[in-house]
């Protein structure tokens, strides 16, 4: 595979895993911790199956159904699809890109994201690809569906799987066009804090990026049995064996930052210079409030 130049955005090609992948790692949720670092690319989880393939638990792929038509130098394809497969453990969409020149490293950083269809969720995945991601590192988005949907058109759910993959595809470019990077997407119906489980258990993240509904951080902390959080970041924070960063949507950031400053009774000593700094007003300068992150400047050996 040819690099292109470093001015050139990245070309996205399809990588397919091994099926059994994904499903022999769900059957070993107990198996002890391992972090990315501590494995050798060729021994990651995502690359090879953590025991022996299942006969039982083969895909049933879907003639173009899983393919993504080229878009702006993208060559994505479905790495698995076992919606129809009723012998499968698990049911999932699993779609995964890489750019060209890209290699996983002992460096590669790799989270997981949980990026429903609401704002919170779009704002997770918007601020993910914008400021968490470097160049070498991989993201996995994952998004549930609800069952009921789920049941009644499986095409509608793949066609809008694939219609996401396209947009991450586009805002990373757009981000940062030089940047090189796995992504990942997984649609899978069910509860989604069981997944998130799962997915845990397979990719082993360095961190899992959750929304929130809005509220201060503190209040996020305090209000957390209270209806003061959404119940899958409250249930991240307080089950996930890895760190968790939590996004507040920008809409409601802004909100609280003008209600603020429009109070005549407020104190400026005890303000950031973020609170003291102009609002954003272009779409590469938002403001997001992130709790609970991790250092985001230096990759680790």
């Amino acid at each position: 595979m040819t690099t292109e130049p470093r001015h050139s955005p990245p070309l996205y090609s399809a990588m397919h895993r091994d099926s059994p992948t994904l499903r022999s790692a769900m059957k070993q949720t107990a198996s002890p911790p391992v972090t990315s670092r501590s494995v050798s690319p060729a021994a990651s989880p995502v690359l090879a199956p953590a025991s022996p393939p299942l006969p039982s638990s083969s895909p049933h792929p879907s003639a173009g159904l899983g393919i993504l038509s080229p878009n702006a130098g993208y060559t994505p394809k479905v790495s698995f699809d076992t919606f129809e497969n009723p012998a499968a453990p698990m049911f999932s969409f699993t779609l995964q890109v890489k750019a060209a020149g890209y290699a996983r490293t002992r460096s590669t950083r790799v989270f997981l994201c949980a990026a429903g269809p609401d704002e919170s969720g779009r704002e997770a995945l918007d601020w993910s690809l914008e400021a968490l991601v470097q160049d070498g590192d991989e993201l996995i988005v994952c998004r549930g569906v609800h069952e009921d949907v789920f049941e009644k058109d499986h095409n509608s759910v793949r066609e809008e799987a694939r219609q996401l993959m396209l947009q991450m595809q586009e805002k990373s470019v757009e981000y940062d066009p030089d940047r090189k990077l796995s992504l990942i997407l997984e649609y899978i119906p069910g509860r989604i804090t069981n997944t998130l489980d799962r997915l845990i258990a397979l990719y082993r993240p360095d961190s899992v990026v959750v929304g929130t509904r809005g509220k201060r951080a503190w209040q996020t902390m305090t209000m957390m049995g209270k209806g003061g959080i959404g119940s899958v970041s409250k249930y991240c924070l307080t089950h996930s064996p890895v760190p968790i960063i939590v996004v507040r949507p920008e809409r409601k950031v802004k909100k609280a930052i003008e209600k603020r400053r429009a109070d005549p009774k407020r104190g400026t000593h005890f303000d950031s210079e973020g609170d003291r700094a102009p609002l954003p007003s272009t779409r590469h300068s938002k403001t997001y409030s992130v709790i609970g992150s991790v250092p985001l400047s230096s990759k680790g050996g």
